[in-house]
């Protein structure tokens, strides 16, 4: 990690220094010191993170410091140092044994990210080619430079790998990540997933017991800090896991076939998707004969922000291990998705 990226504890106090450079230590990051105000004010705008101590607060408030992001301040009373923190531009006071919600702030800041744009996409019935869409979407956000992860949700679905042709890659699936407790490290993630032509996945292995394991929120707030795009297929029953990614999606699109079957299974599943979800768009798939898009949107009261054709070559390409990336129709819808979220080519 560069020196820019590091952060500054600026105390005086041989305890506080102690457990914050362990702190620091639990996150993997060898911090700067500053013992004074002299040394503080040095590393103050390029520190990722300022951890300060009470015994620098008041010198430190008073020294007219540029506002800035991520300052933490540790005192023995925490009520009492408010007034301080606020002049000082803390974004919270802790006490020396609020250890968990310090490390919960240090890995924030030191991941170094906005959340990521997620996602979730959801089939509102079986067969409508949602974890095609999904798979499509994710390889088009990484088209366009976006660091992307697509996530696998649906512990019944076959395994999005088989869908992108990567289930070679090596990396850890959800079985690996079962036993994780607590907050884990968004660059870790990102380094220890399964990439295959740009695209990190987290999906199943041949072995995991298929249902979602009890890590799923410590790995979902990881991956929203570690990608730009996060991409997530989504069973239409919505689990309590499920019910969680949608509840954290910028946006929910739901997949509907354009026929009267698909919109009747359509209005079942977007009346439960509703229950979660911020913000819930349409992709229509056309149907030979079918009923049209306009019939589908006014259907179910929400618009249409694209119309995927159905392309039957697509389930060859899929068995042939090409994935969805070399067909038309999925990289235009795909586009269409992307420039919806406004999500532009880095």
């Amino acid at each position: 990690m560069p020196d820019a990226a590091l952060p500054l504890i600026a105390t005086a106090d041989e305890r506080l220094l102690d457990d914050s450079l362990r702190w620091c230590a639990a996150v993997g990051v060898i911090p700067e010191v500053a013992p004074d105000l002299t040394a503080a004010r040095r590393s103050w705008r390029q520190a990722s993170l300022v951890i300060v101590g009470a015994d620098l607060a008041e010198r430190m408030s008073r020294a007219e410091l540029p506002r800035r992001d991520h300052v933490l301040l540790v005192a023995p009373d925490p009520a009492s140092w408010w007034p301080t923190a606020v002049a000082l531009g803390a974004v919270d006071v802790f006490g020396t044994s609020d250890e968990a919600r310090i490390l919960e702030a240090l890995a924030a800041a030191l991941d170094g990210r906005d959340a990521a744009c997620l996602v979730s996409v959801v089939g509102a019935s079986g067969g409508v080619g949602a974890s095609t869409l999904a798979a499509a979407l994710a390889l088009a956000g990484t088209q366009r430079g976006l660091r992307t992860l697509l996530l696998d949700a649906d512990p019944l679905g076959g395994g999005i790998e088989l869908v992108l042709g990567s289930e070679r890659s090596e990396g850890l699936r959800w079985g690996d990540l079962d036993a994780t407790r607590g907050r884990l490290s968004a660059g870790s993630l990102a380094d220890v997933l399964p990439h295959h032509q740009g695209l990190a996945t987290l999906t199943w292995g041949r072995a995991d017991e298929a249902v979602l394991p009890a890590s799923v929120p410590s790995v979902l707030s990881a991956a929203v800090r570690g990608f730009d795009l996060v991409v997530a297929d989504v069973p239409r029953h919505l689990d309590v896991h499920g019910a969680d990614i949608v509840g954290r999606s910028v946006l929910t699109i739901l997949v509907v076939a354009e026929e009267i079957c698909g919109v009747g299974a359509a209005r079942q599943t977007l009346a439960r998707v509703r229950q979660f979800a911020s913000s819930v768009a349409v992709v229509s798939v056309s149907r030979p004969g079918g009923i049209g898009v306009g019939a589908v949107a006014e259907a179910l009261g929400l618009p249409v922000v694209a119309r995927h054709r159905l392309d039957r070559r697509i389930r060859g390409a899929l068995d042939r291990g090409h994935g969805p990336g070399r067909s038309r129709a999925a990289r235009r819808t795909s586009a269409q998705l992307l420039d919806t979220l406004g999500l532009e080519s880095v």
